[in-house]
This record gives C-alpha cells, sequence and structure tokens, in this order.
C-alpha cells in the first residue's frame, strides 16, 4: 500500500473520517470537562541513617537497607497508622460517616477499622529513589483536605514509629525491673552469707594474713630443719661418748680434761725416771703414784661428767625439737585452716561479685530501656508539610485532549479504510494497471471545474505507458 493510495482514500472518505475525528475528541472533551476535579497534596518525612543513636551510641546500618525502606511503606500504609490518621483529622466524629458504615456493614466490625481502610485508599506512600526520603501522596477532590490528610498521615507515622521504638523498651523495662529485684535478693543473701562466716570464723581472712603465716610457717620449717641437724649431730656425740669416752670429741676438746691428761703424761714420765733412780718402793715413787691414780680417778670422773652433759644436751635437744615439731604442726594446720577459710570466703565472695556483676548489668540495661521507652522521636524527621494545591492533578486537559486527538485520528483513518475494503474504488492508476495488467501511456484529467483539478488520480485516465500530464483545458 502506497502513499498515494493513503491520500487517495482520506479524500475520497474525509467526511466518514472527519465526523469520526470530531465525534471522538469532542467525547474525550466532554469526558475530561464532566470529569470531577483531584488534588493531590504532597508531604514527606526524612530517614535519619547518619546520626548514631543516643542511647545505643551507635548508627542503625539496618535504615539504608532497601528492606527497610519497603518495612516503612508498609508501616505507612497500615490500618494502624490509617486509625491514628482518622483520630487526627476527627472522621471518627463525622455522623454522616458513621451512618453509611452502619448502612455499609450493618454495624459489624470497627467503625474506626472501616473509616481507616475507607482514607487509606486514597494514600500512597514513595519512597524517592536514591535518597532516604518518603513522600506522602495523598488524593482527594478537596485541595484542603488533600493537604490535611497528608499531613494527619506524615504525624500519625511519626507516632507510630515513636511507639514501635518506645513499647518493646517499656516491656524490656518491666522485664529489667523483675529481674533487678530478683538479682538483688540474691546479691543480699549472698552479702548476708559471707557476713555470716566470717562472725562464724571469727576473723576476717585477707591474702595479707595468710601470707604472714605461710612465712611464719616457713621460718618454722627451717628452723625444724636446723633443729634436726643438731639433733642428728647430737646423737653421734652421745653415741660416740658412750662407746669410747676418751675418743669423744666433747673429751678431747675439754680444756680441764686436757690439763689433767697433761698432768698425767708429766707425773708418768717423772715416775718412769724415779723407779728406774730410786726403785719402785721410795717413798717419792709412791707418792707419785698416789699422786697419779688421783690425777687418772679426776679423768674418770671429767670423762664421765662430759659425757654425762652430751646426753643431757641430746636430750634438751630432743626435747626442742619435740617443742619444735608441735609448733610446726600447730603452725602447718593454723595455715591450712586459715587457706581453707580463705576458699571458702573466695567462694562466698565470688559469688556476691558474680550477683554484684549481673545486677549492675541489668541495671545499665534497665536504665537504657528507661530512656529508650522515654524517647521523644524515633529515627525519622518530618521534612515538607503539605499544603492545599493551587491546581487539580486530574483531569489534565492538554494531556487528554491529545491522546483524544490522536485516538480519533486513528480511528478516522481505521474507519476510512474498512468503509473502502466493504466499497472498493478504483483510485490510483497502480490500481487500474494492477487490475489490467497493462502499463499506462498517459491521463487525461477530468473536465470540470477549476476545483475539481486538485482531486486525486482516481479521475484520471491512464493507457499505455507513463507520460507527461496533459495541460488542462
Amino acid at each position: 500500500m502506497s502513499l498515494e493510495y493513503v491520500f487517495a482514500v482520506l479524500r475520497a472518505r474525509w467526511l466518514a473520517a472527519t465526523i469520526t475525528l470530531f465525534a471522538v475528541f469532542g467525547s474525550v472533551a466532554v469526558y475530561t470537562w464532566v470529569m470531577p476535579r483531584k488534588y493531590i497534596a504532597t508531604s514527606s518525612v526524612v530517614l535519619d541513617i547518619k546520626n548514631p543513636d543516643p542511647i545505643a551510641l551507635q548508627a542503625q546500618a539496618a535504615i539504608g537497607s532497601p528492606t527497610y525502606m519497603l518495612t516503612q511503606i508498609e508501616v505507612i500504609t497500615s490500618t494502624r497508622v490509617a486509625e491514628k490518621a482518622a483520630r487526627i483529622l476527627k472522621l471518627d466524629q463525622v455522623p454522616e460517616l458513621r451512618a453509611n458504615w452502619q448502612k455499609s456493614t450493618g454495624g459489624v466490625g470497627s467503625f474506626e477499622a472501616w473509616v481507616a481502610n475507607l482514607i487509606k485508599a486514597s494514600l500512597e506512600a514513595r519512597p524517592l529513589r536514591g535518597s532516604n526520603i518518603i513522600t506522602f501522596l495523598y488524593t482527594s477532590e478537596d485541595p484542603k483536605f488533600a493537604a490535611a490528610a497528608a499531613n494527619a498521615f506524615m504525624q500519625a507515622y511519626l507516632a507510630t514509629a515513636v511507639e514501635l521504638r518506645t513499647n518493646p523498651a517499656k516491656q524490656f523495662n518491666e522485664e529489667f525491673d523483675a529481674k533487678a529485684k530478683e538479682l538483688r535478693q540474691k546479691y543480699e543473701e549472698a552479702q548476708r552469707r559471707i557476713s555470716e562466716f566470717q562472725q562464724e570464723q571469727g576473723l576476717i581472712v585477707t591474702d595479707e594474713r595468710v601470707d604472714i603465716e605461710t612465712n611464719r610457717l616457713a621460718s618454722l620449717s627451717s628452723e625444724y630443719l636446723q633443729m634436726q641437724a643438731a639433733m642428728a649431730d647430737s646423737n653421734s656425740r652421745q653415741s660416740a661418748a658412750r662407746r669410747s669416752p676418751d675418743q669423744s670429741p666433747d673429751v678431747i676438746s675439754n680444756p680441764t680434761v686436757a690439763s689433767i691428761r697433761g698432768d698425767i703424761i708429766r707425773q708418768e714420765a717423772s715416775l718412769e725416771q724415779l723407779t728406774a733412780r730410786l726403785g719402785d718402793n721410795h717413798p717419792q715413787v709412791v707418792e707419785l703414784k698416789s699422786s697419779l691414780a688421783d690425777l687418772r680417778r679426776k679423768l674418770e670422773t671429767e670423762s664421765r661428767r662430759i659425757v654425762g652433759s652430751v646426753s643431757v644436751t641430746n636430750n634438751v635437744t630432743s626435747a626442742r625439737l619435740g617443742l619444735m615439731k608441735e609448733a610446726l604442726d600447730e603452725q602447718r594446720n593454723k595455715v591450712l585452716k586459715l587457706k581453707t577459710i580463705r576458699d571458702q570466703a573466695a567462694i562466698l565472695q565470688r559469688d556476691v561479685e558474680v550477683a554484684q556483676r549481673a545486677l549492675e548489668g541489668v541495671t545499665v540495661r534497665m536504665q537504657n530501656a528507661a530512656l529508650e521507652s522515654q524517647a521523644p522521636q524515633a529515627s525519622v524527621a518530618p521534612l515538607e508539610y503539605a499544603t492545599p494545591p493551587s491546581y487539580p492533578s486530574s483531569p489534565r486537559v492538554i494531556s487528554n485532549l491529545a491522546i483524544g486527538a490522536v485516538l480519533g485520528i486513528v480511528l478516522a483513518i481505521a474507519l476510512a479504510f474498512l468503509i473502502e475494503l466493504f466499497d472498493r474504488r478504483l483510485r490510483t492508476a497502480t490500481d487500474i494497471e494492477a487490475l489490467l495488467l497493462l502499463h499506462s501511456m498517459g491521463s487525461v484529467p477530468r473536465f470540470k471545474s477549476k476545483a475539481s483539478k486538485s482531486g486525486g488520480l482516481s479521475s484520471r485516465l491512464r493507457l499505455g505507458k507513463p507520460a507527461l500530464n496533459a495541460p488542462a483545458q
């Protein structure tokens, strides 16, 4: 189908096409004229994700996720927010609305929920691309009501956001309060047990005192070891003195014994000389022998005294060793008792510390929950309040008329070709050539008024091959 044929059909069917065009365009114009005017009021809020939570002291990273934005959209369009908006607008006090609710539902269900579903149908919440701003769009035939409804929904959303943040905190605060009372009782009970334990023991065990007693035990242990060594030495000296007193180191080292032995040695030497010179019966020899016998008796007596002294010293050392062992055992038992008491006190003290830490942790959480339950606002703030729009958003006159004109042109062309389909005519030389299977030689103009000179090629007769058009006559 050539463009020449299209224009030929349109020229031939111009009346039907024109009527169709004006009919469609007029219908769209009339519909646009009678269509009720609707106004869209816009308000917006901004989600604050940069500032950290003043209570948790950390930024809420979940706010920046797309899921969070979608969740906020669902919250805005929820029945809970719509009911708050209806109360702000005082729609629950309108008798006409209550009468409509009674008529439509028969009084079944909640009137507030019915009003909420009624007004939220005209609300649209839309997040701005690439930002943290949510826009409230409310459509109404009354521009003032549209602005009031948009602002009411924004205020209801802000209040709901605060409630969603503070209500769990209030519940947690109550739970933390009950838990804090329970932990406080445990802490007081642990304090009471350790106080009773200290009173029963009659002392306060400290690491310093245990260290002093432990050092004393170490000192007694060292002294006891030294005393054992002294006892062993005393036993060996006593045994040596009893076996051979003459060879005993105590006897040998005694100055009296050494002096007596020196006298005996000198007198024995003198006795040998006198005996060899004077004989055994000489009075000097007899006197010297008697003196020598006395010295030997003195030596024996002194040796026995020294051996007895060693035995006494050994007995004294043994007694001291026994006393030292008793003192050591007593000190050891004392240290063990102190350590046992300290361990028991440490267990009780740990119970007190654990209870105290648990109580402090719950107290801190309870204080944070109390602060959060009293938070005046959530992480969302109003950005713009709606004002009554000056121009309606619908119907769009220019857009509707343009659409009507385009639709009318399309339908006019379609109708012209539909009529042409049922009433086929020869319009162009191409149609004749296709019908006769001959080439046109030329064309003769129609002998009519000059006004018909502008007619289409359908008014001409073409024969043979194409030739120049003859001049009009």
